[in-house]
């Protein structure tokens, strides 16, 4: 399927560490006056606020989130230096040529100090001192017996990273990578039957025609550097097809005008700035770079012709500061016509996306997931979760359905349960590591269609799920659907020292939920 991965949650997980080591100050908004009904302050956060991303909510953060870590960053990219924060901290000299180039920091404040802090009296007087917490989430789940849990070693790292998984159906493989630079192809009841290595770490695989594809990310920390590559291996040889790509997360190989030579299509998730990048081979053999949507954050791609003309298009989602879908329609060979058709706030933290027909009606809905919480406003959020848009024709999307999960980073659509309905595999990156941090794999059933009713479940675990990779295949070969996640042990952010030091000794590399739905005959 694909949840390349880090694909990145690691690219959040990681992204921040940056962000909040350098956010301890006082800012310069602390003794701001409230706000009167005619300051100003609304509109102002209503313009300058809604012209890089969607409008968040004032109320959806907290009063110390807003004040000691979103704001100073907003008023970075305004222009407007807070006492004590420096925006380019721990960025080398080239990586300060790039946001230089881009102009993410304006030479000149976009407002004066007198407008920002009209704007932050406006924000904080609404932001409350506290998020209120959902006590009934602690009674919602049951004991899940559909599937079981396996963790099955495959190297001995420990800690053990693994940051890419994917499944070949045709080969019966699974192909998994991690942070040390190391790929693996396992087989279920064999185990490990190669291992290659990489120049940096592996978040995605494809397979086309015998060749497996790794795109391989560079650095798996936020950099502004084009590290990354995209690479062919058959038959124990490695080829870099693609070379200086900005943190490549997602990539699919398909050939989109039927020439019979196949594309490139890459998420450079980047960090301040990446893109969606189109790559065509060229008469002389060489692939050629169009940029589809230069935005950072392109996390997930997929190529499905949505409009009906024959053509095949691509779906795209963005996840750092913009979070939108995109839908790119092939128009002519290979020219490409954007249109967004899903945007969310920057809070919402956008991590995974996967097309379905949900209701069966011949239109392909979008599940988008949201639960990225290793930023500048690591609280738990009540409108993290997992949302299901229906299409209502012509790719028009409405949201029908939202599930809550804390956390949550990625989803599988399947029918798991073979009741001709579509059921939901999640996992959470960042869920609440008290109570309910067994809430790091949850299985949705669906149990009413038309009515969106899922009943949940967990399974309780003396060493809770930590991944940022998930994927689905027969594995065993028994006729029905498992589920699997690569161990990721490290975290972006403070957990319980007790569980990180269980996940930190864990001494397995994959969790395999085995489906129960049909057992062998005894």
């Amino acid at each position: 399927m694909n949840i390349r991965l880090i694909i990145l949650t690691v690219l959040f997980a990681i992204t921040l560490m940056i962000g909040l080591n350098s956010l301890t100050y006082s800012p310069v908004t602390a003794r701001v006056k409230p706000v009167k009904a005619d300051d100003g302050g609304k509109a102002l956060f209503t313009t300058f606020c809604a012209t890089c991303h969607m409008l968040p909510d004032p109320t959806s953060l907290t009063k110390d989130v807003w004040r000691l870590h979103v704001l100073p960053v907003m008023a970075a990219r305004m222009g407007i230096i807070y006492p004590n924060y420096d925006p380019l901290r721990g960025l080398s000299d080239e990586e300060k040529i790039v946001v230089k180039k881009n102009n993410i920091i304006p030479d000149a404040p976009v407002l004066n100090l007198d407008e920002w802090n009209k704007l932050v009296a406006y924000v904080i007087s609404l932001a409350p001192d506290s998020l209120i917490a959902d006590d009934s989430r602690l009674t919602r789940n049951s004991p899940l017996k559909q599937f079981t849990r396996q963790d099955i070693q495959i190297d001995d790292q420990v800690p053990s990273l693994i940051t890419g998984l994917e499944y070949n159906s045709e080969t019966n493989t699974l192909w998994i990578g991690n942070f040390l630079n190391k790929v693996y192809n396992w087989k279920y009841n064999i185990g490990v039957t190669k291992t290659i290595t990489t120049e940096s770490p592996v978040v995605d695989f494809n397979f086309y025609k015998g060749s497996t594809y790794f795109t391989e990310i560079g650095k798996l920390y936020p950099t502004e550097l084009s590290l990354g590559s995209y690479v062919s291996y058959k038959d124990s040889t490695s080829s870099v097809l693609l070379s200086a790509l900005h943190r490549p997360v997602n990539s699919q190989l398909v050939d989109l005008n039927n020439d019979g030579d196949p594309e490139i299509i890459v998420c450079n998730f980047g960090n301040k700035t990446g893109g969606l990048s189109l790559f065509k081979k060229n008469k002389a053999g060489k692939y050629v770079e169009t940029v589809l949507l230069p935005l950072a954050g392109a996390i997930k791609c997929y190529v499905k012709d949505m409009d009906g003309d024959g053509k095949k298009d691509i779906v795209a989602m963005f996840s750092q500061g913009d979070e939108s879908v995109y839908i790119f329609y092939q128009k002519d060979n290979l020219k490409f016509k954007a249109q967004r058709v899903l945007r969310f706030p920057p809070n919402y933290g956008t991590t995974d996306m996967t097309l379905v027909d949900y209701n069966h009606d011949g239109l392909t809905d979008i599940i988008t997931v949201h639960g990225d919480n290793a930023d500048y406003s690591q609280v738990l959020k009540a409108y993290h979760g997992i949302r299901i848009n229906i299409n209502q024709g012509n790719n028009v999307f409405k949201e029908q359905f939202f599930y809550p999960i804390y956390g949550v980073t990625r989803v599988l659509a399947e029918d798991f349960d073979k009741d001709g309905d579509i059921d939901f595999a999640c996992s959470a990156f960042f869920p609440d590591f008290g109570k309910l941090v067994d809430e790091s794999f949850v299985y949705l059933e669906n149990t009413n269609q038309k009515k969106f009713t899922f009943k949940p479940y967990i399974l309780k675990s003396e060493i809770p799920l930590k991944t940022l990779t998930l994927e689905k295949a027969d594995i065993d070969g028994d006729g029905d659907i498992d589920i699997i996640a690569g161990n990721f042990a490290q975290s972006p952010g403070a957990v319980p020292k007790e569980l990180d030091a269980k996940w930190k000794g864990a001494k397995y590399g994959i969790t395999i939920f085995m489906n129960q739905l049909y057992q062998p005959k005894k």
